[in-house]
């Protein structure tokens, strides 16, 4: 769509579109667009899930909470939760009849953690719950030798991979947030983030955050010579920025910054587990409030594409298996033919979520993957899918458990095919013999993650996406995403949560659609469009330095702009000459573009500006090419697109 806002651009002729009109031209086959779209959620074949339909995840994690801190509950593998007296602490096993349950020290963090966490962001008091206090009781996975956190109270880090070290550290630093009361775990969540500043300049001296692991022994990273764990330097950038945001000092801001900018530099994706799903977020949010020029479209393939350097195939899934739609789920695309994950779908959903009230031309593409993420993640739910193709259906005493916990408790995971069918819902751990059944706590503890920032509006199929909630220390103003996925403009009941009268700016037009309302408004969304909305306290004021936009000194949004290729879709044919017609739009009315770069199958041109995309099949030679056009303009936003055509 075209937005009334925005300038058209090209090298010498800048038109504002606000009061006139310009002719497209007839031979575009689309449009220019404000929206970027990535590849990865650009392929699904529809907008709206097939069979959609909206799954409570609040409710069921609510239900999960009462049902994991039980320790009265009756039943086959009940109750889920032990008194841990080793460590004064409590366990959660990471599956429903696993091995480790009541082994004191052997319980993990990336459950127990997770679980306190996702009922806070519910709105649960983990502090004083039944007259135990579980926040003060994840001291237990700090290690007073080592000053970080472990994913288990009797581990340590000489064998403990990245990712297993830096996300238990990501979610306790989180708990600390939400209860600033608790000094202890504060204490310890700032001591734990001081360590990987040490690791991260030990790591920055050597080059690279390319390693298995980090021991803290010895101050040394290494490489196990299996695997390795670069998106740790997404895990560290999230930490530091936090050890930021909490003490004030630069240094971990500085390196903050420069873990997350690494990922640009990193040849392939580099996503191991979870730990890169908080760095569109992070690169978002740095560009807005520091002015830094990470490339957050990079990061985002790099989450969805599939296209992991150090563990082939992880990225987003695309398509259906069988009968059921499998569109945005989290895990390998590759194993198996594909092997969807129920944390890594929770958590990514949960991590990403703050990016478009910084970076709002990811707004319709991201609502479309949190729409089909949303209907699609149900999946994991036993009394969402056939029986036939469930694991449990092999298993008495998982099937009597699952009666009692009446179905709340998700899957490991759903494999494309398995035991002769098509898709296959269970997991690993009866594979592997390490649980009696594939119903996943560690996942369960991340229900309330993903509950915490969906909700439903009155209009089937349009959500309301909560951008703040994971946005820890910038939660002023109350943002939200709604996408309208349907071919019709649709009118939507938007609940304002401030308290008083507010003002409803959007920061994908950069204008308000309200003043002075409260209780229900009615909003209308185009089709196929999105509105990325901050409420405003009624009468303040939206001020603008240099390309971010703020609220009493806050930032809420940032100046974007999009190139779009609007006269060839892509494997197009072309042959002798042929031009390519790109277009700019920019939040920016005077902008201008300084710079124009194509690359051509790696290889770069330099031409004079978008007027200069022509090109000769004689030149260049047949077959297929792919071209990345980027556009560098006067006030430095930037954006590139890219097709590949078949030369004839």
């Amino acid at each position: 769509m075209k937005k009334k806002f925005y300038s058209i651009l090209s090298l010498t002729l800048i038109v504002s579109l606000t009061g006139c009109s310009i002719a497209k031209p007839t031979t575009a086959l689309r449009d220019a667009t404000s929206q970027k779209e990535l590849n990865r959620i650009a392929r699904y074949e529809s907008a709206i899930p097939k069979n959609y339909s909206f799954y409570d995840y609040e409710a069921t994690a609510l239900k999960l909470d009462q049902l994991m801190f039980d320790q009265t509950a009756e039943g086959t593998y009940l109750p889920l939760i032990w008194e841990d007296n080793t460590y004064k602490s409590f366990g959660i096993p990471a599956y429903v009849g696993d091995q480790r349950m009541h082994k004191d020290g052997a319980q993990e963090a990336v459950t127990a953690i997770a679980a306190v966490l996702s009922a806070t962001q519910l709105g649960v008091d983990k502090s004083s719950q039944d007259g135990r206090n579980y926040v003060s009781m994840l001291s237990a996975f700090y290690s007073e030798k080592e000053k970080i956190m472990l994913n288990n109270p009797s581990g340590n880090s000489e064998t403990t991979s990245m990712w297993y070290l830096l996300y238990p550290a990501i979610l306790f630093t989180q708990v600390s947030v939400l209860y600033p009361n608790e000094t202890e775990i504060r204490d310890q969540a700032l001591t734990c983030i001081d360590s990987w500043y040490q690791a991260y300049q030990i790591m920055k001296e050597s080059g690279s955050f390319d390693y298995t692991g980090f021991n803290f022994s010895t101050m040394q990273p290494y490489k196990n010579d299996i695997w390795t764990e670069p998106d740790c330097a997404a895990g560290i950038a999230l930490l530091l920025y936090y050890g930021y945001e909490l003490t004030g000092k630069e240094e971990y801001l500085e390196a903050a910054i420069d873990a997350t900018a690494y990922l640009n530099t990193y040849f392939g994706s580099p996503l191991y587990e979870a730990l890169l799903y908080f760095a569109p977020y992070l690169a978002a949010m740095f560009n807005a409030n520091y002015g830094t020029s990470i490339d957050v479209e990079d990061i985002l393939d790099d989450v969805m594409n599939g296209n992991s350097i150090p563990r082939g195939g992880w990225g987003s899934i695309v398509g259906d298996w069988g009968d059921y739609s499998m569109n945005g789920l989290m895990g390998s695309t590759t194993d198996g033919g594909g092997y969807a994950f129920a944390m890594n779908t929770f958590t990514a959903a949960y991590a990403i979520s703050p990016l478009v009230k910084y970076d709002a031309k990811y707004a319709s593409t991201l609502g479309k993957w949190y729409l089909n993420l949303v209907s699609n993640s149900r999946y994991f739910f036993a009394d969402q899918t056939n029986k036939e193709n469930q694991s449990t259906n092999l298993y008495e005493k998982a099937r009597e458990f699952n009666q009692v916990a009446k179905s709340i408790v998700p899957y490991e995971g759903i494999r494309k095919s398995s035991n002769s069918k098509t898709p296959w819902f269970g997991g690993d751990p009866t594979v592997y013999g390490w649980a009696e059944t594939d119903f996943s706590l560690y996942s369960a503890a991340h229900v309330g993650l993903l509950g915490a920032i969906i909700e439903p509006t009155n209009v089937e199929a349009i959500l309301r996406i909560n951008l703040t909630t994971a946005d820890l220390f910038h939660r002023e103003y109350p943002a939200y995403l709604m996408y309208n996925p349907h071919d019709t403009k649709q009118t939507v009941s938007y609940v304002v949560t401030s308290n008083g009268s507010v003002d409803l700016y959007d920061n994908v037009t950069k204008q308000y659609l309200a003043k002075g309302v409260s209780g229900d408004v009615e909003l209308t969304i185009d089709a196929k469009d999105s509105v990325v909305i901050v409420e405003i306290p009624s009468g303040g004021t939206v001020t603008k330095e240099n390309n971010a936009y703020k609220v009493n000194g806050e930032v809420i949004g940032s100046d974007y702009m999009t190139v779009s290729i609007t006269n060839l879709e892509n494997l197009s044919k072309v042959t002798k000459k042929f031009t390519i017609k790109a277009e700019c739009l920019s939040t920016i009315k005077d902008d201008e573009v300084k710079e124009v770069k194509v690359t051509i199958n790696n290889e770069e041109r330099t031409v004079k500006s978008l007027d200069d995309l022509t090109f000769s099949v004689d030149d260049l030679g047949t077959g297929s090419k792919n071209f990345v056009i980027e556009v560098i303009m006067n006030s430095g936003l930037t954006d590139k697109t890219e097709i590949r055509l078949i030369l004839e």
